[in-house]
């Protein structure tokens, strides 16, 4: 018994449309998923204090401005990575927001819970402070 001509093509569209939503959920679902989070938290943040001009000097590369609002981050660390045409790109997160650590910070990551105070930009938000550890603290301790 052989299956009709327009069973076949319903079932090829069911498999490419499998497919499809597997790709998604493999490669732009944890991205799209942290993008959300950063929005959120600009949006609903509750805004601790405002960037001072020695964190805003420190991060000048990145470019945060002094003045610039900060915010509260609580929760687990996580990274995965997005590949692409431009090659893999690695991407880290704090409470599901995506962070970019300054040099020195990334040493105070935990394995459990973190508590950082955050400066969102476009694509993620800055880290200013985690877990005590401060930009001029960890900058001293490159130095000495």
């Amino acid at each position: 018994m052989q299956m009709p001509d327009s069973a076949v093509w319903v079932v090829a569209a069911v498999a490419v449309y499998v497919i499809g939503v597997g790709i998604y959920f493999v490669f732009c679902w944890p991205w799209s998923r942290s993008q959300r989070a950063l929005r959120r938290l600009r949006k609903h943040g509750v805004c601790i204090r405002n960037l001072r001009h020695s964190e805003a000097r420190a991060l000048q590369l990145i470019e945060c401005p002094a003045g610039a609002p900060v915010y509260r981050l609580e929760g687990a660390c996580a990274e995965f990575i997005i590949r692409g045409k431009n090659g893999a790109a690695h991407v880290q997160t704090l409470a599901g927001v995506p962070v970019k650590y300054p040099a020195g910070l990334e040493r105070a990551v935990r394995a459990g819970s973190n508590a950082a105070e955050v400066v969102p930009g476009r694509k993620g938000a800055v880290i200013v402070r985690l877990n005590g550890v401060t930009l001029a603290s960890s900058s001293r301790a490159l130095r000495g």
